[in-house]
């Protein structure tokens, strides 16, 4: 018997084991559904941050163009005090846009993943998920704002482009931030977030390579 037992252990001991990295990112994709039910639930909420930093960086810096930001659920109206050529029953018309910005902040649900399948205190984890949130919202918030002058740039018409170009932003920067605001920053920046709260848990698990239960302890 006590000659068999420390063969079972080394026949166990040779078993391969998951890569603790590969593990911990099974466990996310598992966390993500829930995570995109939680987003897509509470929209409305958690939508109200960027609707009113957008609001506040809109009129801050350019109270000439810009009358207020409207949520309607988790979708932005932006009313501008842009007057359009055109008139409805004689009366004048003010340019209004439409912006989606959960197309920018699908990165909440991505942290919320990521953060729950890295093992931690229930303190630390309630921290990052705030810290991930607002991360995300200032994401979002940078789409909203550059999607809007895309919009005005590009897409509006003669009335808007003649704002543009009266601005300090040039056509060729609106499009480089817009683009960098939806192609890079939504799916960057949350991942980038998570890696630098986790720092030290990260090099630990890759450069001892200890399964994810040791890192529990």
């Amino acid at each position: 018997m006590s000659d068999d037992q420390p063969a079972t252990e080394r026949e166990e001991s040779k078993k391969p084991r998951m890569n603790p990295v590969k593990e911990m990112f099974i466990l996310a994709a598992l966390y993500l559904p829930m995570g995109f039910f939680l987003w897509f639930f509470f929209a409305s909420f958690l939508m109200v941050p960027t609707a009113r930093l957008s609001e506040w960086l809109m009129r801050g810096f350019f109270p000439a163009v810009f009358d207020r930001v409207v949520q309607l659920q988790f979708h932005l109206e932006i009313q501008t005090l842009i007057a359009m050529a055109r008139r409805v029953e004689g009366q004048q018309v003010m340019l209004n846009l439409h912006v989606n910005p959960m197309i920018y902040a699908w990165g909440m649900a991505l942290l919320f993943g990521l953060i729950m399948a890295t093992p931690m205190t229930v303190k630390r984890r309630l921290l990052q998920l705030l810290i991930g949130y607002l991360v995300v919202s200032l994401v979002a918030v940078w789409g909203v704002f550059w999607e809007v002058w895309r919009d005005l740039a590009f897409l509006m018409g003669p009335e808007a482009a003649s704002v543009v170009q009266q601005s300090a932003l040039s056509p060729t920067a609106i499009a480089l931030c817009y683009q960098l605001g939806y192609l890079m920053f939504p799916a960057v920046i949350p991942v980038a977030t998570w890696i630098l709260m986790n720092r030290p848990f990260l090099e630990e698990v890759v450069m001892t390579r200890q399964p994810l239960n040791q890192g529990r302890k």
